[in-house]
């Protein structure tokens, strides 16, 4: 029988025991490569949801910019058309009174 000293076999634990070590921080780096490569994903479409919200919100100001125009264009026509209708009436009163004041005599 061959007898396995001491020294060998504690050198076979450690030995084992690097070997081990080594393998986990091949995982360990595995791991962080593909996390970094999800990272840089994220990183890309986050930029690409920021460039698509800077122009919808570019987008509102101009459409709301707009439309604020378009109300006070909208609200000085109405404003228009009832100076119109204001006039029109007091002219069409105006003939009703004087008919009214022919037929009862009164001049």
């Amino acid at each position: 029988m061959t007898e396995v000293s001491v020294k060998g076999s504690q050198l076979d634990r450690i030995e084992s025991g690097v070997n081990e070590l080594n393998q986990r921080m091949a995982r360990l780096e595995e791991r962080q490569y593909s996390q970094g490569v999800k990272m840089e994903t994220l990183e890309m479409r986050t930029d690409d949801h920021a460039v698509r919200l800077r122009e919808i919100e570019v987008a509102h100001a101009v459409n709301k910019a707009t439309m604020t125009q378009g109300q006070q264009r909208l609200l000085g026509r109405w404003a228009a058309v009832g100076a119109v209708a204001l006039v029109l009436l007091s002219a069409v009163g105006s003939a009703v009174g004087k008919a009214v004041l022919g037929i009862v005599g009164v001049e």
